[in-house]
């Protein structure tokens, strides 16, 4: 019997797919250079550090016994913070539970990166596998794997709810497949697990999985139907009662989260929010573009924000030959996916995230690139269906090639890392002060309607006890200061406090309410409120010595959710031990196995590769990496050398395109070197602004990351400023502004001649025709400018005249316009000859088929009778005036005065 055994378990073993294998390796040969110098230390990304604190918080309130822990009494500063309740803890939790088994915070973040790269590289292997060979589906594999939105988030970013969320997308989408396929009991789980694993990690992949998910849980059964009809509701049941199961699983967090939401900031508009949105959009040239080596020089290098050339050109291969396979309906669906996701990513987009329930709070349209990267893999992977099919695993491995090369530029990061290796709750708090980053959160969007202000104290009550005590709650010790003797307390521990007061009154305590809190007075219920300055938690008190004890004891929606929960975790697991799953057909149209041979040599390859960088590339070699001059990147390609006060030098930098129409964009990168270490806070701004820098048609403003602290002159920090122009800007030219602002007080830092600003080469022109007018004068002006309207209209003291010009040829020199007034007899009474439209577009710079609106006044008069207009060179000399072809007397153009009508 155990020999049958035995015989058995090594006939599955060589019946299985190393295909599965190869795709949990793939993702190694990226992962090795991120833990270089150990498991303890952290890329230093946007979000990488207090995706650390948090995993750390977590640890601690389960071992203080908060199984579902939501609040977290030393965040934002010892005034709590409902982190988890609105901000999905799932990687926290996963990364708080390695951290009880032994691992530091840090090494618990890395080894979930690990995890995630590993499940997504693996989901997608299993998604392709429903629609591909498996060559195709290893290809897919690896171009997820190493997707440049997919390397950002490792080396630049750092979001850890966002990579695991990513990495589930894959399995999301395979869960359909599967179960519109076998609409079995167990194969709901492969649709509700990733789901509710989305849910628990990271909102906005769902809330954008959402808008893929619905139609593909539609169409799915659809396909896989294959015409019997009959079959369909069982499968639509099966995908239906998947994704049902899935919220279920995910109510813990989904049920309050939605009914609590009324009670934080987040839930009020905020009317930057579409601004912000707007300066995110990506240029369409973007969207595919090859991204270039970091420069270890500088301080913030770009993040990219692409697809990557090399998915874009395989999976316009893969388009190709999935229409040569006579795939139509896959070819069809996948260029649907990416197109729909191209769309969002740029600003033509903007009305339709609008238009959906506060998709606008997403802020990031690049987060739509998670999305790209996986239609994009397939894509790729089906480009090896051009192949023979005998030829494709051995087409497999240059594809794997091509693939990894163009991936080398963005595998290896900055190589910048930060010491996480020992954490409490008081570094936390100081990470908080530091980096203004209140309660892990970069918009301070989970802070409690209560309250009339939010208070940032320049100090945390006795820091040095949050080490020992993170949990500790307190008086609010201002309180304890100004009414002493009255008042006097004594912490007896984490959360009972002793108070002594001579007269009855409500006392206030270090942590802001939130619903949930509850409180005992000498062992009995006490009303807990919040106090209306700054919504602290109250608790009204008599006179004499009494003991207070508060607790966070949850809300009604939050109990509810766990329930919900535990009831689908219950009928999940009934349905794991369900042993009757009968298989109804092939989940894959396309199941080969990869051959051992190509398998190993693809795994084998990426193992040994994976070791040579982490041994060799990495810490001995430049390659696939920059380092410039800190005074002159590489990347830079006009230079300034201008500083700016005794805080940073402008080194120079690179324009994008020189114009662009009302609401296009103009992109420039500023490259910025400290002048001396430790600069201070600065913010950036720079402005589109008119000639007479009187009006700006567009601004952008950013502070320095980690307010240009810790900056030093062997380094210098890019600064990308996407420019939107307003919609209503004229058809002129202007000047590019820079201006450095002093973050805390907001005044310009000047320049060595006193100014406070540079105005930057070349001029930007913005395109455009200006209004349409309609020639009712006929009037030329030296065979270049038509006069085609005006409007001369009287007021008390002033006579308002409007002229419309149009070019027909560009003048080629500056112009001023002639300004006359005239008497009943055409005597000169009053002149006011002046340059058109005020300077702010001299005529050199006129564009022929342009209609430009010109304004002048003369001063009013009862004998004015007439104006006269016309057009002379810096010379003196009038252009000629012709009407309807015939020359004008004086080359002057007579307008009489008439209560504001056109006049021919």
């Amino acid at each position: 019997m155990r020999s049958k055994r035995l015989a058995g378990s090594m006939t599955r073993l060589r019946s299985a797919d190393i295909g599965w294998v190869v795709a949990a390796l793939l993702p190694v040969i990226a992962f090795l250079p991120t833990i270089r110098p150990g498991l303890g230390h952290v890329i230093d990304g946007a979000d990488g550090p207090f995706q650390v604190h948090r995993i750390y918080t977590m640890s601690v309130m389960l071992e203080a016994g908060h199984l579902w822990p939501r609040w977290v009494p030393y965040y934002h500063l010892g005034f709590g913070y409902p982190i988890f309740d609105f901000y999905p803890p799932g990687v926290s939790y996963l990364g708080g539970i390695m951290v009880l088994g032994g691992a530091s915070p840090a090494a618990a973040f890395n080894l979930v990166t690990l995890l995630s790269w590993i499940i997504g590289s693996m989901g997608t292997y299993a998604l392709a596998r429903d629609v591909l060979p498996a060559p195709g589906a290893i290809l897919a594999a690896m171009l997820w794997s190493y997707a440049p939105s997919r390397l950002t988030e490792v080396w630049f970013q750092g979001g850890l709810a966002q990579m695991m969320a990513a990495a589930l997308v894959p399995w999301l989408f395979h869960g359909p497949l599967l179960t519109a396929h076998q609409p079995t009991r167990r194969h709901l789980l492969a649709i509700a697990l990733p789901l509710a694993g989305i849910a628990l990690t990271h909102l906005p992949i769902l809330y954008i999985a959402v808008l893929f998910g619905a139609p593909t849980a539609l169409l799915a059964p659809v396909w896989a139907s294959r015409g019997e009809w009959r079959t369909l509701p069982r499968r639509w049941l099966g995908v239906g009662a998947g994704l049902l199961l899935g919220a279920g699983l995910a109510a813990i967090f989904l049920a309050p989260m939605a009914l609590e939401l009324r009670y934080i900031r987040a839930s009020q508009e905020n009317a930057e929010t579409v601004s912000y949105l707007e300066s995110r959009f990506l240029e369409l040239r973007e969207v595919f573009s090859q991204p270039g080596p970091v420069d270890l020089t500088d301080i913030n290098p770009p993040v990219p924000k692409t697809l990557g050339l090399m998915g874009g050109l395989l999976g316009l291969a893969g388009l190709i030959g999935l229409v040569v396979r006579r795939r139509y309906a896959l070819a069809l669906a996948l260029a649907a996916a990416l197109a729909v996701t191209v769309f969002m990513l740029l600003d033509r987009s903007l009305d339709v995230w609008l238009a959906i329930p506060d998709f606008r709070q997403l802020r990031f349209p690049e987060r739509f690139l998670r999305f790209g990267a996986l239609w994009l893999a397939l894509l790729g992977g089906a480009s090896l269906l051009l192949l023979p099919d005998r030829w494709q695993e051995w087409g497999l491995l240059p594809g794997l090639v091509l693939v990894l090369g163009s991936a080398l530029p963005l595998s290896y990061g900055t190589g910048w890392f930060v010491d996480m290796h020992h954490l409490t709750a008081l570094d936390e708090i100081n990470f908080e002060l530091t980096t203004y980053i209140w309660g892990t959160t970069s918009y301070d969007e989970y802070d409690p309607i209560w309250g009339e202000r939010i208070p940032l104290p320049g100090e945390v009550p006795e820091p040095e006890q949050y080490i020992t005590d993170p949990l500790r709650i307190v008086p609010y010790r201002l309180d304890t200061i100004r009414r002493y003797p009255d008042l006097q307390t004594q912490e007896l521990n984490a959360n009972t406090i002793r108070i002594t007061l001579t007269s009855p009154s409500p006392v206030r305590f270090h942590q802001y309410y939130f619903p949930g809190w509850t409180a005992t007075l000498d062992g009995k219920p006490v009303r807990v409120y919040p106090e209306t300055e700054m919504g602290l938690l109250t608790v009204d008190m008599p006179a004499g010595e009494h003991v207070v004890r508060l607790r966070y004891t949850g809300t009604g929606a939050q109990r509810t959710g766990a329930a919900i929960t535990l009831l689908s975790l219950g009928i999940a697991a009934g349905l794991v031990i369900h042993r009757r799953a009968a298989a109804r057909g092939d989940a894959s149209p396309a199941r080969t196995r990869l051959s051992r041979r190509v398998g190993l040599a693809a795994g084998g390859g990426a193992a040994a590769f994976a070791l040579v960088s982490a041994l060799i590339i990495t810490p001995h070699t430049r390659w696939f990496r920059t380092e410039s001059p800190p005074d002159a990147p590489s990347t830079m390609r006009t230079p300034v050398h201008q500083p700016f006060g005794d805080a940073f030098e402008l080194l120079g930098y690179t324009l994008r395109g020189d114009h662009a129409a009302p609401g296009g964009k103009l992109a420039v990168t500023l490259y910025w070197r400290p002048l001396h270490s430790d600069v201070g806070a600065y913010t950036s701004r720079v402005q589109v602004v008119n000639l007479a820098l009187s009006e700006a048609w567009a601004v952008s403003e950013q502070p320095f990351p980690h307010g240009g602290k810790g900056y030093t002159p062997d380094r210098f920090t890019s600064d990308v400023h996407t420019l939107k122009l307003f919609p209503w800007a004229p058809p002129y030219v202007g000047h590019l502004s820079v201006q450095l602002l002093d973050s805390a007080t907001r005044e310009p830092l000047r320049l060595p001649d006193g100014s406070d600003r540079l105005l930057l080469d070349p001029l930007i022109r913005l395109q455009g025709r200006g209004p349409g007018v309609a020639n009712a004068l006929h009037y030329s002006l030296g065979g270049e400018v038509e006069l085609r309207c005006a409007s001369v209209v009287q007021n008390d003291q002033t006579l308002a005249i409007t002229l419309y010009w149009h070019v027909t040829r560009a003048p080629g020199t500056d112009l001023t316009v002639l300004m006359h007034g005239l008497d009943s007899g055409g005597m000169l009474i009053a002149q006011n000859d002046a340059p058109p439209l005020g300077q702010n577009y001299p005529a050199r710079y006129w564009r022929p088929g342009q209609t430009l609106v010109d304004q002048h006044t003369l001063p009013a008069s009862p004998a004015l009778d007439a104006v006269a207009v016309g057009l002379y060179t810096p010379d003196g000399a009038r252009l000629a005036v012709t009407h309807d072809g015939q020359p004008v007397p004086d080359n002057r153009i007579i307008l009489p005065i008439a209560g504001g009508a056109r006049q021919k």
